[in-house]
């Protein structure tokens, strides 16, 4: 049986067909992962800005609970402490640093609720009877 040069030619492409088939396939897996990662980077983008923007609402109430009085002894005492100062990342973004690096990121995250071992306030708002208040309220 003898290949006749249209059959060999046509085998030809055929076979070129199916390695482009399988190897765009393979392309399309490839590409389908990479968009995972990039799903995932924005994910992190969009926490991120959430919780920058919590971070600066804990800031403001605690700014806020100052000017009603409030020392930042007391409410240190209470749990509630100051979110640290966000260092200047401007310069970073400007030259397309989009992400943040770890030492960067504030640590907020206890600043919202009492520590271990703290007492709670009581129903009126003041700190419960069995600690003794820093400062005198006469």
């Amino acid at each position: 049986m003898t290949i006749t040069p249209a059959a060999h030619k046509k085998a030809i492409e055929t076979a070129r067909k199916n390695a482009e088939a399988l190897a765009q396939k393979a392309i399309e897996t490839r590409v389908a992962l990479v968009g995972a990662i990039g799903e995932a980077v924005e994910e992190l983008a969009a926490l991120d800005s959430a919780r920058e923007a919590a971070v600066d609402a804990i800031r403001t109430a605690h700014e806020n609970a100052i000017e009603g009085g409030w020392t930042a002894k007391e409410l240190a005492a209470m749990g509630y402490t100051a979110p640290k100062k966000r260092k200047n990342t401007s310069g970073k973004a400007a030259r397309g640093g989009a992400s943040k690096d770890a030492t960067e990121t504030t640590v907020v995250a206890d600043a919202a609720a009492p520590r271990e071992g703290d007492q709670p306030p009581s129903a009126d708002g003041q700190i419960s009877s069995e600690r003794e208040p820093e400062h005198s309220y006469s």
